[in-house]
């Protein structure tokens, strides 16, 4: 994995976490248990300090950066999708962003909340909790209570990289050909 100390900032990793080897983490970063780093996943904490928090996934080509202004701060059981661009300040438990959105600077997500695939969340942004917002720019479409099919299908979702963080650091064989 590349993990990399910026100056006296040393990225804090907890052993059930599986950060892929073509993930990086820098600086300010704060993993907790049993999250799930997917391959070309970037956490930078050179600005501020980023805080993921357990049983989190963050898909391949996601980038999660901070700034000199907030920390960003990434709940428990969050969904982050493939490529999403997440520059928040706070995305809350049981969040799920879509593949590709972009959540700019200060916005906030509230828990529950599902940014669609592509959606743009302007800066200093908030959301209302268990609510789905999509669009360019990101409106609020409709309710999404704890007994949405949708919401039930996410949190299989989100138990599935909760088990990849033990099966792929068993499982994963680099093949060079």
């Amino acid at each position: 994995m590349a993990v990399y100390a910026l100056g006296d900032k040393v990225p804090v990793i907890a052993k059930s976490a599986y950060i892929h080897p073509q993930s990086s983490v820098i600086g300010d970063v704060t993993i907790g248990e049993r999250v799930f780093l997917a391959p070309m996943a970037s956490v930078r904490g050179d600005r501020g300090c980023i805080t993921i928090g357990d049983e989190t996934n963050v898909q391949d080509g996601a980038v999660i950066h901070s700034t000199e202004a907030h920390d960003t701060t990434i709940g428990s059981r969050v969904n982050i999708g493939h490529n999403a661009s997440i520059h928040a300040r706070l995305v809350d438990d049981h969040a799920a962003i879509g593949m590709g959105a972009v959540l700019m600077l200060h916005s906030v997500v509230a828990e529950g909340v599902l940014i669609g695939n592509a959606a743009l969340l302007h800066p200093k942004t908030k959301t209302e909790p268990y609510k789905v917002y999509a669009g360019v720019p990101a409106k609020y479409l409709r309710n999404f209570n704890v007994d949405d099919p949708a919401r039930i299908a996410i949190e299989k979702y989100v138990d599935s990289y909760v088990r990849d963080t033990k099966r792929y650091p068993s499982d994963l064989k680099r093949i060079d050909i």
